[in-house]
């Protein structure tokens, strides 16, 4: 694994010193920045620009799900979420805010250091599939090296998940592909049963790329599967 530098927002210091150990042990190579409040984290997501950043929602100041509202307002830095809340409604309102993952506590440290290795290789190709460079729609451009998508009135940016995602469904553009398919392709096996968690993406992929997200002609679907219409450049 790469060098990179980690934010740790959590407000118990058990977890903190274990997770520390763990990464000094296991990935010793990453720098880990640690904080106990969520404001103090959000305020390190802009002064250190993080590689990814590890939410707890339990803060002792702010809500986690408030910071990582803040968070998505200036930056698309991978979020992982990591808590106690493992309620499907928490679930999925994180991952409608911007968490590209979520991990329930109690939790496994090698299950967290490859949580955050699948995520930070999410905007690289996951899959084995032609090259696929840009994509043009009636009235949007999509850079899919960037993740930038470019409207009439503004410029919106994909999250490396969201972009991974995207990425995937242009590949096999204009086919049906089931959402077991892409669950097991863009986060694993063990997300093969999330549809819902699926969906939440796709909500917020069609917010970002569709001219009318409640009335999508892009990202379509049909039962349990998903079909991308538009023109591959």
């Amino acid at each position: 694994m790469r060098d990179i530098t980690i934010l740790f927002i959590e407000d118990n210091q058990e977890i903190q010193e274990s997770v520390s150990l763990i990464f000094e042990i296991l990935w010793p190579q990453a720098r880990l920045i640690q904080a106990y409040r969520g404001s103090e984290g959000v305020n390190l997501v802009k002064s250190e620009k993080p590689d990814i950043v590890i939410l707890d929602l339990g803060l002792p100041d702010i809500d986690g799900l408030k910071a990582l509202k803040e968070i998505r307002s200036y930056t698309n830095v991978p979020v992982i979420i990591l808590t106690v809340r493992g309620e499907e409604s928490d679930k999925i309102r994180g991952l409608e805010l911007g968490a590209d993952d979520y991990i329930v506590k109690p939790f496994g440290h090698k299950e967290l250091l490859s949580r955050i290795h699948i995520v930070l290789g999410r905007d690289n190709a996951r899959a084995n599939s032609e090259p696929v460079h840009s994509a043009i729609v009636p009235r949007s451009t999509i850079d899919l090296e960037s993740g930038i998508v470019t409207k009439p009135d503004r410029q919106v940016k994909l999250s490396p998940t969201e972009l991974s995602l995207l990425k995937y469904l242009a590949s096999r553009e204009g086919h049906l592909v089931s959402d077991i398919d892409i669950l097991t392709r863009i986060w694993g096996e063990e997300y093969a049963d999330g549809s819902e968690f699926l969906h939440a993406y796709i909500v917020r992929l069609r917010e970002k790329v569709e001219d009318d997200p409640l009335n999508p002609k892009m990202i379509v679907q049909q039962d349990d599967k998903y079909k991308l219409e538009m023109r591959v450049a």
